[in-house]
Order: C-alpha cells, then sequence, then structure tokens
C-alpha cells in the first residue's frame, strides 16, 4: 500500500498530504451520501488531481 493515498481500516481512515485528504474526503462524501454527490461536491469545488470519483455522472 505504498502509493496509497488513503487507507481505510474499520473505522479510521488517514491520508497522507492535502490532496490526498481531499481525495479521501470525496471518498467518505461517496460512502455517507452517494457517489453522485461527492461527484456533485468535486465539481462544486473545482477539484480534479486524482479524484476517487470520475466525473461522469
Amino acid at each position: 500500500m505504498r502509493d496509497a493515498r488513503w487507507v481505510a481500516d474499520g473505522n479510521v481512515v488517514s491520508s497522507r498530504g492535502v490532496s490526498a485528504g481531499i481525495d479521501m474526503a470525496l471518498w467518505l462524501v461517496g460512502r455517507l451520501h452517494s457517489p453522485r454527490h461527492a461527484r456533485a461536491t468535486q465539481r462544486y469545488i473545482q477539484y480534479g488531481p486524482a479524484p476517487p470519483y470520475q466525473a461522469d455522472v
């Protein structure tokens, strides 16, 4: 898992770095709400480096 941007282990999720933290947050939004909501959030914040949810709807 050396290249992992974030890691989920039970109830703990951690990331390494700022953009990885954004990726992790989008992933959490997708888990807590829906992938569609996470993509909408991603578009709203105009984020695109390596998101967990691609830009398709």
